[in-house]
């Protein structure tokens, strides 16, 4: 008789539920992590809020969307950094969840699963997830940039240019390095 764990068959069964579970299950503990062990922010969210208060347009570290996110979230989170935080945990978990959908279209569901437990691996024991600035923000903007490219090039969905170009205008209003990723999706789609 052959034994399969159940770990094994639920993927099987059930892959958007095992993805849901583990990216709950991570946003979790790095909400809890430095709510209890943090006695200060890490440097990158200090920096982060305080060029966030000021609303500039154009600063030395880049683009300003993260630092505006930043500070409307500490600011509705009644001026606790548990807003950021939450706002770092958003940030992954739709980054993984965009990378799921992503290998969902190109591999299935099941494969789709173990690409976002192997990414995991290496992102969930890392404390940059709670470190919210221009490249935790840029993850899920280009987790869904990707996908819509593969939708736009791969199955030739034409629907979605008016989301692609949303997600370029906030990708390039989000990190310096926008450029070069969507040169690289440009021409990636043109070959």
């Amino acid at each position: 008789m052959r034994f399969t764990s159940l770990v094994i068959e639920l993927i099987r069964a059930r892959p958007r539920l095992v993805v849901w579970i583990v990216l709950l299950f991570q946003a979790a503990l790095w909400l809890l992590v430095p709510l209890l062990f943090y006695a200060s922010p890490p440097p990158i969210v200090a920096i982060t809020l305080a060029f966030g208060r000021e609303y500039q347009v154009g600063t030395d570290l880049g683009p300003p969307l993260a630092f505006w996110l930043a500070d409307i979230a500490y600011r509705m989170a009644g001026n606790h950094l548990i807003g950021v935080y939450v706002l770092a945990q958003l940030c992954s978990t739709a980054a993984l969840w965009f990378l799921f959908l992503l290998a969902r279209a190109l591999v299935g569901s099941q494969q789709a699963v173990l690409a976002v437990l192997l990414t995991m691996t290496v992102t969930a024991f890392a404390p940059t997830s709670v470190e919210f600035g221009p490249l935790v923000l840029a993850r899920p903007l280009w987790a869904l940039l990707l996908f819509h490219s593969w939708q736009l090039s791969g199955q030739n969905r034409r629907n979605v240019w008016f989301a692609w170009s949303i997600e370029a205008g906030l990708l390039l209003l989000t990190t310096s390095a926008g450029i070069g990723l969507l040169l690289l999706v440009i021409g990636f789609m043109a070959a």
